[in-house]
């Protein structure tokens, strides 16, 4: 019987067919079905690697993610460099007005950083590449933004041989007269480079750039131009004229023009206004700082980075500027453009060194005349990071803020204050250093740079008992009631001479800013005692209101702390508590970090010490261990007594160095074969930072084997936990491009591993 034929009506035959039903099912939603406005905006906020995998995912991905320009325009290049096998991915973006892919490319042909080329004529190719990508890169910069360029390509050049630099400020001069739409910035650059040479005919080649420059449109070259003719000026009688002119700069939206009119208009009435039209100008320039988004601070949170973590960071940078006699401008700066990082892009915390040592680099470039070289950075993290890590840091960091370097700082508006009010010059010193002091706290970033400038003004003037201590005039001109800053001076007054200052593991007090002003030629003015909080708020008239800072850690450290590190100051030394002063003298070039709980299983046998010189460079992320935030923190001072044998010395010398070749190694050739000594040698100051010189061509490590003390003491903050073994432990590099971690070792293969660096070093 077929099925579905009917031949009786009986049961056993008649059956009827089943129906199926079939239901209606819902059409998936893809990204194919959303409209193609939605779909461009879901494709501009991908990763490069992420689109490139989304474009192989479908014919019609891939048609919409040629056919527009905005996605390759916008898309992340975050934390990716440009290598042989994704240069043709930069290329296309940077063709298609991607800024951060311009940069780094630029910058990855400048210095030889990323894509293969041939030894034969590379300075040639590169050159020619990184002016290509440098002047696509200045096109697509940010209209906040000065240009910028001229700041990689900046003297010093190479004596000897072809140079990569003055390949590209020939090609990018080339191009000038080909390029009339680029000109303007094109010319400001090149002229910028040619100012820092010390020939007189290269400083008459920049000002006719500069006026071309300035003909073509470019509103920075006016301003330089104005600068250099006022510095020229010997004709009372056109001053008005060139005050007028620099009105117009100003209008026209010159940050510059506009800080250079307010001193000029604080310090008399040049236009012949009325007092009144005078002190609005100035408090326009005032009202005109826009504080930091709210959110600034809590996104820095958010990504990792604690309070003390940019502490240690900023008090290393301070040290760092002491070191090479940089200006505090230079400073100021440099912090600024860390912040700004830090609140648009994540960093990892074995890297935050890196992020700082990189945005110095940067803004010593482009404000001094002195640089700070890349091979002097590197050293001064003692190598924890290589030469090429921080050739991309520049480069992220350049990019992420958008070619926006110099930022508006306390001491601009300062310098504004300074000229309606002048101070006496040990009060002139005082405020500096409260200036500085506010850059260690991440509290004090959040204000208006103008309106935290005006509060420490008023904190000066209320330490140094000024009367009245905010004077009408001040009031007009900056727009700032006494009312209104006391909350702020109140916070630096908190925050700046708080005695709860970070420490080290050894219980030495991290204050940099304090040494740098030690120096006479700020009159000593941190040793100053500072009058208290009861008799400040006497002086403000303010209800005496404690303030509430945070319940100390069982170790006598903030809270949130996790690993501070020391410093390479050449010139002054960490200051210890008072109980710690007896050993002061004592104290050698070791890293600073907290005990890990590996490190508690120390205790009760000697100390190796290969433990405290072989730790990675920035261990900002070792959290506190639960032993430490329970037991009772004790001192001991271990003694390393000299080896007297040629073996143990030379195994005493592997764990101190930092160089994956020992010191005793090239010792130990030398003698043997009677040569000179490397240019990299290490010195014999065990208290030093080991940096011979400020412009020395070859920086120097921080230890000798052949000068060894008869007797080292380091002081070591450390508890006993119940039921811990006493087996050395050696702690690797930490740091994320090392892929080192903690582990626990024999001690069998200490001459086999390469030493992990210090990082911070200390006095």
């Amino acid at each position: 019987m077929k099925a579905g034929v009917i031949h009786c009506r009986c049961s056993k035959c008649y059956s009827v067919p089943v129906r199926k039903r079939v239901r209606k099912r819902t059409p998936a939603l893809t990204l194919l079905s959303l409209p193609e406005e939605v779909l461009l905006c879901v494709l501009q906020c991908l990763s490069a690697e992420d689109l490139l995998a989304v474009r192989a995912v479908h014919s019609q991905l891939r048609d919409i993610i040629d056919n527009h320009s905005s996605v390759w325009a916008r898309v992340s290049f975050k934390d990716t460099w440009p290598a042989p096998n994704t240069v043709w991915l930069f290329e296309r973006a940077a063709e298609k007005g991607n800024f951060e892919a311009a940069v780094k490319l630029g910058i990855a042909y400048l210095y030889n950083e990323g894509p293969l080329l041939s030894d034969e004529g590379r300075a040639d190719v590169c050159g020619r590449k990184a002016s290509h990508f440098f002047s696509l890169a200045e096109s697509l910069r940010s209209p906040l933004a000065n240009p910028f360029i001229w700041v990689f390509i900046r003297p010093p050049w190479s004596p000897t041989g072809s140079c990569c630099k003055a390949v590209v400020f020939d090609r990018l001069k080339a191009e000038c007269d080909n390029n009339m739409e680029k000109k303007g910035p094109l010319l400001h650059c090149l002229a910028r480079v040619l100012q820092l040479f010390e020939e007189d005919e290269k400083h008459m080649d920049a000002l006719l750039m500069l006026e071309e420059s300035s003909q073509a449109g470019c509103l920075q070259s006016s301003y330089l131009l104005w600068e250099h003719n006022r510095r020229n000026m010997a004709d009372p009688g056109r001053y008005l004229q060139y005050v007028r002119t620099l009105r117009d700069y100003a209008a026209k939206g010159c940050w510059e023009a506009q800080l250079s009119l307010a001193k000029v208009c604080s310090s008399g009435n040049p236009l012949g206004l009325e007092g009144r039209a005078c002190a609005d100008l100035v408090a326009q320039l005032f009202s005109s700082s826009p504080p930091a988004p709210r959110h600034h601070a809590e996104q820095i949170v958010k990504r990792g980075i604690k309070d003390t973590m940019r502490y240690i960071l900023v008090d290393w940078l301070v040290e760092v500027t002491t070191m090479k006699d940089f200006s505090s401008l230079t400073l100021h700066v440099t912090v600024g453009c860390v912040d700004r990082y830090l609140a648009l892009r994540s960093v990892p915390k074995a890297r935050l060194q890196l992020l700082g040592i990189a945005c110095m680099v940067v803004c010593t470039r482009y404000i001094s005349k002195e640089i700070l070289t890349i091979r002097e950075a590197v050293w001064l993290t003692d190598n924890t990071y290589k030469y090429e890590d921080l050739v991309r840091m520049m480069g992220e960091v350049v990019s992420v803020l958008g070619g926006k370097i110099r930022s508006p700082t306390l001491l601009d508006y300062g310098e504004v204050l300074l000229s309606l009010l002048p101070l006496e010059r040990r009060t002139t010193h005082l405020f500096s250093y409260i200036c500085e002091l506010s850059l260690l706290y991440s509290a004090l970033s959040t204000p208006s740079p103008a309106k935290l400038a005006c509060a420490a003004l008023l904190l000066t003037r209320a330490l140094h008992h000024y009367a009245p201590i905010w004077p009408s005039q001040l009031a007009d001109y900056t727009g700032f009631s006494k009312q209104d800053l006391i909350p702020f001076a109140v916070l630096l007054h908190v925050k700046c001479f708080s005695q709860d200052v970070p420490k080290d593991y050894r219980h030495v007090s991290l204050t940099g800013v304090k040494q740098r002003f030690e120096d006479e030629a700020y009159q000593q003015i941190s040793k100053e005692n500072v009058m208290d909080f009861k008799e400040l708020c006497q002086i403000l008239e303010i209800p005496e209101v404690e303030p509430q800072m945070d319940p100390p850690s069982p170790t006598g450290q903030p809270a949130d702390i996790t690993t501070f590190l020391s410093s390479p100051s050449s010139n002054s030394k960490r200051r210890c508590d008072d109980s710690m002063q007896a050993h002061r003298g004592s104290f050698v070039a070791t890293p600073t970090a907290e005990l890990s709980t590996q490190e508690e299983t120390l205790l009760g046998d000697i100390l190796d010490w290969s433990l405290d010189t072989s730790c990675s460079g920035y261990e900002g992320d070792q959290e506190e261990s639960e032993g430490e935030r329970d037991g009772e923190t004790s001192i001991m001072a271990i003694k390393l007594n000299m080896l007297m044998n040629a073996d143990s010395r030379l195994e005493h010398c592997r764990a101190m160095s930092s160089d994956e070749d020992s010191f005793c190694e090239a010792e130990e050739a030398k003698n043997k074969n009677g040569q000179d000594q490397d240019p990299l040698s290490f010195s014999k100051d065990l208290h030093s930072s080991g940096y011979s010189s400020v412009s020395g061509a070859s920086p120097s490590s921080t230890c000798s084997s052949s000068s060894l003390m008869p007797c080292f003491r380091l002081l070591v903050p450390m508890q006993r936990p119940r039921g811990c073994s006493s087996k050395p432990v050696k702690r690797k590099n930490t740091a994320a491009h090392s892929g080192g971690e903690m582990e626990r070792e024999d001690g069998e293969d200490e001459g086999e591993e390469n030493s992990a660096t210090l990082g911070f070093l200390s006095l």
